[in-house]
């Protein structure tokens, strides 16, 4: 937890990227639990929650679009609008 809590420290001097476009960044253990990610799930909205559910304990977040399209993956407390790209998103 220090470690993440350094980082997100870190992350606030310098952009950080959307995780999903940068994936040689994302820890193992989110990663892992990423791939199980059932594309042919009958709900999956459903499916997103259950991700979302896994990887926040671990200390990470997304929002997804509603043609649950996930976007935005980066550490807790670590805003959508700090994001490279999506600075602007609230204007």
């Amino acid at each position: 937890m220090v470690l993440l809590s350094l980082y997100c420290l870190i992350i606030k001097t310098y952009k950080m990227k959307d995780l999903f476009e940068t994936p040689e960044l994302i820890p193992n253990e989110v990663q892992a639990v990423l791939e199980t990610f059932d594309e042919n799930c009958a709900n999956t909205y459903h499916e997103l929650d259950r991700i979302l559910n896994l990887i926040e304990p671990m200390g990470y977040t997304f929002d997804y679009y509603l043609d649950a399209e996930p976007y935005g993956l980066r550490p807790i407390g670590v805003e959508l609008v700090e994001l490279e790209g999506w600075e602007n998103i609230n204007d």
